[in-house]
């Protein structure tokens, strides 16, 4: 899913109590033109789902 916020939507999984992946945010500067900022969270089936905020 794209975010406008990622500390938002990662804070906001936090307080639902939601099974995270990754315990905090990931970068990938080189991703995109200017980088890509994530975190996944384990979905109800145990698939990954995964918030993005692509820098601008």
């Amino acid at each position: 899913f794209d975010t406008p916020d990622i500390e938002a939507a990662f804070k906001n999984a936090q307080e639902l109590g939601l099974n995270f992946k990754d315990t905090e945010i990931q970068s990938i500067p080189t991703f995109w033109e200017k980088g890509i900022r994530y975190f996944n969270i384990y979905g109800p089936n145990g698939e990954t789902i995964e918030f993005c905020q692509i820098a601008k």
